[in-house]
């Protein structure tokens, strides 16, 4: 129950949050703001967990090495919310292992990029839509990214773990500073710019 109330936590603080923040700067109507922080949030759920194991077996493929087993959705029907994994064989060396272990992490990285240019150029004025893009480019990897580095502080044996084991502290320290670092300044200057687009058009019409 504590590790189900955590998570909840967090997804309230990176998700949710961050997509009121969005909306209420923006200035959708209140109807609007309701429906998209119901559905979105859903979306997130139901896109979070298959795109981190997709990575993690594209990275095996990328490295020469075969899935054999790859579990996307975690039973919520039987109360088990946070479990879905990527069983692989066939890698062996340290660039193998690098490559699916870290695949997920390098993704996130390039899709907060990408977000952040699609974002800052978009000029939508659907909630939904834009609402969407923001949690799947922006909020999706920021939160995997959170996420596993507090299980790494704490202990959890999972991928930051292992690639600690392989890369040492210093390399995963630094690289995990600069991902939030760069993840946070840049979701405040999308929610900071995107809202002044939208006052901008809504202002023309």
């Amino acid at each position: 129950m504590p590790t189900l109330m955590f998570t909840t936590l967090e997804v309230l603080v990176v998700i949710v949050l961050p997509l009121l923040w969005l909306y209420l700067r923006g200035k959708w109507p209140l109807k609007k703001v309701i429906l998209c922080l119901f559905v979105i949030p859903i979306l997130w759920y139901l896109t979070y967990a298959p795109i981190h194991e997709l990575s993690h077996a594209l990275g095996t493929i990328i490295a020469g090495g075969k899935v054999t087993e790859l579990k996307l959705i975690p039973n919520f029907w039987e109360g088990v919310f946070a479990v879905a994994w990527v069983r692989t064989t066939g890698l062996n060396g340290f660039w193998q292992n690098m490559s699916m272990t870290g695949a997920p992490y390098i993704l996130d990285f390039a899709s907060i990029l990408v977000g952040a240019v699609v974002m800052l150029r978009n000029q939508s004025k659907n909630a939904l839509w834009v609402g969407f893009l923001f949690m799947i480019l922006c909020l999706r990897p920021t939160f995997d990214l959170v996420c596993e580095t507090i299980g790494f502080i704490y202990g959890f044996m999972g991928d930051l773990y292992h690639i600690q084991l392989w890369v040492g502290d210093l390399i995963i320290t630094i690289f995990l500073v600069l991902s939030l670092g760069i993840s946070l300044f840049l979701l405040y200057t999308i929610i900071k710019r995107y809202a002044g687009f939208y006052v901008q058009i809504d202002a023309r019409t």
